[in-house]
């Protein structure tokens, strides 16, 4: 067990050992020259257990640590436990009693990822491809081991069949004999692929056992697998080593694996890199190192497409944020943006005026966005030019409007580009939650009595006109392909409901859509961050928004739509404006009024039905020929 300056995680790792239910084994703690309290802790933690040897040396790194445990290791079988990880209680059980059952050499078992907001998810610890080995089913709580299946006897004959598995150290149990004379190579990050694949060399087989019994903490300050830096490149002088081990007997296959390696390591590099420049020069040297060892410069089918874009020279994704001026909310997008595990997304800050952009930009960088771009919108400015000018001046295959204050899901940008780019969707919407953090889940519809029932799982949901109508457009639940907007000339209107011509005008468009059902977007309710939309807007500008809808949009896609789009889309923004948008009694009056007007001048006083559920019966009445006001009082507050 190596140490290195954990002493937030190190307790708990200890305690996992002290808590194992095999109870006859030594454990070996490296402390590698710790510059924090870990030696405190990691002492105070194992007590006066004697199962327990503590060797403190100066630094030497994880395979320093980990060679002198392995030389001081008296045990008939080994395993590894980083310091800031923990074993599931019955890892050594489970695992001891599976390989001594079998003639295996060694056992690897699944993993739990935990993140630091407290959610998880499991892993097989093989990845797909030769051996198709799915994900285990994602969860936010600690269901237990208990519902793995029994363990699996892999053949490892081929390179391929090698490289499928998890080329990590900690997740196995190894005997003893397997190691004899094998150790990790000093001095570099990313240690565990030559050893593993070492070890690999000299056995048939490996056991599987699909149980999360390894518990593995993600995102931690400090991590390898997380920290920027330029020993990210020592990737490559680890791929020469591997391209020796692999093109020795006794598999076959050892260069077609290697390019599936070399292309896998790239990718789980990725995540770490957020500085743009040095991303740019990591994916250069991939590309240099890739042709001097004559391989494939195409990433296979298994990595990501976003990432398969942008190691080609594509921008995969690309982010809008229009900005008011307001830090707070943007600091809050901003901070969602930079929690995002999707790299490589292109980040625009549009601002009404060139020196609001360029203090949006500073912000991103202080959150960590490096190479954010700020742009000014047009005149008159506002959200809608904002989202535009960004729309014209973005360069992803799918792009993403989000307003400032909102925030997404760590997985959302990912799970989103991935999903459209597999699928060849051209729009995609989510369910948000209303509200930061603990808001109601919203289905993304105004009315889901359209759907019996509303899906369930991600994937494509074919839109009758009606449904598309009923689509909730808040943008930033939203995702569309560019090149859709581009082709049919949709953008956002510049008025109120600006966010209404480009969503429905994209759903109508759109040759497959897909809706994405858990809340990947938060909208905030934060009265700074709701001042678009709970500005007082008058009767007329709510009519010209929807004449400018059905200017914009092409003809064929208008003629698709009911009759009376036009006259449903208007009682509910009656009803947004009346509810949400504070007014004097004066200004609620000529409200009334105006609205009342337009209703008769446009012969929209006859609709029977279709409205949404929540529009109010006395907006109901004045659509079907009555004269009442379109609520009951005019409100006085915001939302």
């Amino acid at each position: 067990m190596p140490v290195h300056d954990v002493q937030d995680q190190v307790g708990a790792c200890i305690a996992s050992l002290i808590a194992q239910t095999f109870r006859n084994f030594e454990a070996i703690v490296v402390d590698d020259g710790s510059s924090d309290a870990s030696p405190a802790r990691l002492h105070a933690a194992i007590g006066d257990d004697p199962r327990f040897r503590v060797i403190r040396q100066d630094n030497r790194g994880l395979s320093g640590a980990r060679n002198t445990g392995l030389d001081a290791a008296q045990g008939a079988f080994i395993a590894f436990l980083d310091g800031d990880d923990r074993f599931d209680p019955d890892f050594l059980r489970r695992m001891h009693t599976a390989l001594t059952d079998s003639n295996a050499d060694w056992i690897a078992c699944g993993l739990r990822n935990i993140y630091p907001d407290g959610h998880s998810n499991t892993h097989s610890a093989i990845h797909s491809g030769i051996h198709s080995a799915p994900y285990l089913p994602e969860t936010d709580s600690d269901s237990g081991p208990n519902f793995a299946p029994a363990p699996r006897l892999w053949p490892l004959d081929t390179w391929d069949e090698v490289i499928a598995h998890f080329p990590s150290a900690w997740n196995k149990l190894y005997r003893r004999s397997l190691l004899e004379g094998v150790r990790f190579d000093a001095g570099t990050w990313f240690e565990d692929h030559a050893f593993f694949c070492r070890v690999a060399a000299r056995t048939d087989t490996l056991l599987h056992l699909p149980a999360p019994l390894y518990l593995q903490t993600r995102g931690r300050a400090g991590q390898i697998t997380t920290t920027e830096s330029e020993r990210v490149f020592e990737q490559f002088g680890v791929l020469d080593t591997l391209a020796e081990i692999l093109t020795d007997p006794p598999k076959p296959g050892g260069r077609t694996a290697l390019g599936h390696l070399a292309h896998r390591l790239f990718h789980e590099r990725s995540p770490m890199l957020r500085d743009p420049a040095r991303r740019a020069r990591f994916i250069g040297a991939a590309h240099d190192w890739l042709a001097r060892h004559d391989l494939s410069e195409t990433p296979g089918s298994t990595l990501p497409p976003s990432w398969t874009l942008e190691f080609t020279g594509t921008c995969p994704l690309s982010v809008v944020v229009p900005w008011d001026g307001q830090e707070e909310p943007l600091r809050v997008t901003l901070a969602t943006l930079a929690r995002q595990i999707q790299g490589g997304t292109e980040v625009l800050i549009v601002a009404d005026t060139s020196a609001a952009a360029a203090r949006g930009v500073a912000l991103a960088c202080a959150c960590g966005l490096r190479g954010t771009r700020g742009l000014t919108a047009a005149p008159p400015g506002g959200a809608g030019a904002a989202r535009n000018a960004g729309l014209l001046a973005a360069h992803g295959e799918m792009i993403v409007f989000a307003d400032a204050g909102d925030q997404l899901a760590p997985t959302a940008l990912a799970h989103w580009s991935d999903t459209m780019l597999r699928e060849n969707a051209d729009f995609g919407f989510s369910q948000f939650r209303v509200g930061l953090n603990t808001g109601a889940v919203h289905s993304g519809f105004h009315d889901s009595a359209l759907f019996t029932p509303l899906p369930d799982t991600t994937g494509p949901l074919p839109l009758s006109p009606d449904q598309v109508l009923a689509l909730h457009c808040h943008p930033t639940a939203k995702i569309f392909r560019r090149a859709l907007l581009i082709r049919h000339g949709l953008r956002f209107g510049t008025g109120p409901l600006c966010d209404w011509q480009i969503s429905i005008g994209a759903a109508l468009a759109a040759q497959k859509r897909l809706y994405f059902a858990w809340p990947g977007a938060e909208s905030s309710e934060v009265p700074d961050a709701r001042q678009l939309w709970t500005a007082p807007v008058s009767a007329p500008a709510l009519v010209r928004a929807l004449d400018d809808a059905a200017a914009c949009w092409p003809k064929a896609l208008c003629k698709s739509l009911p009759p009376d789009w036009q006259p449903r889309l208007f009682a509910r923004a009656l009803w947004e404006v009346a509810s949400f948008a504070p007014m004097p009694a004066a200004a609620f009056s000529r409200f009334r009024f105006e609205a009342t007007r337009i209703v008769r001048q446009r012969g929209w006083h006859r609709i029977t039905g279709a409205f949404d559920p929540h529009v109010t019966p006395a907006i109901r009445t004045l659509m079907n020929g009555g004269t009442p006001c379109p609520v009951a009082s005019p409100r006085t507050g915001g939302q």
